[in-house]
């Protein structure tokens, strides 16, 4: 029931903010290698309130007229993960919550696999 629990509920982890940097580039890095057109969709939580994060290369899409890098944050539109960081998420916690909604991640495993003292039921 567990799986079952984690495919309609998504996948969580308690990070930092270096830690959500490093994971967002590595997965611009291989949406933009690979050419693709979605690159990450997730819940942040912050003060108490849940905001949607969405990246999408559009560089790769035959259907949008814009291309290039768009990040949404809530209704706000981005054009990269340092503007991100400095205009949406510049007074981040010391440790927070995220949501992927898709799928897990290698990499935020293996960081949740080494920081057990950090339950997402505390968050």
């Amino acid at each position: 029931m567990g799986f079952l629990n984690k495919l309609f509920h998504g996948f969580y982890y308690v990070v930092d903010s270096g830690t959500l940097r490093e994971y967002l580039e590595q997965e611009l890095k291989f949406t933009l290698d690979n050419r693709l057109e979605a690159c990450a969709h997730f819940n942040i939580f912050l003060n108490n309130e849940k905001h949607e994060v969405q990246i999408w290369n559009y560089a790769a899409s035959q259907w949008e007229e814009e291309k290039g890098l768009v990040i949404y944050f809530d209704d706000a539109e981005l054009s990269s993960i340092d503007e991100l960081f400095e205009m949406k998420l510049n007074n981040l916690p010391q440790y927070f919550k995220i949501e992927l909604i898709d799928s897990d991640n290698v990499f935020l495993n293996n960081y949740k696999s080494n920081h057990p003292e950090l339950n997402e039921e505390d968050y």
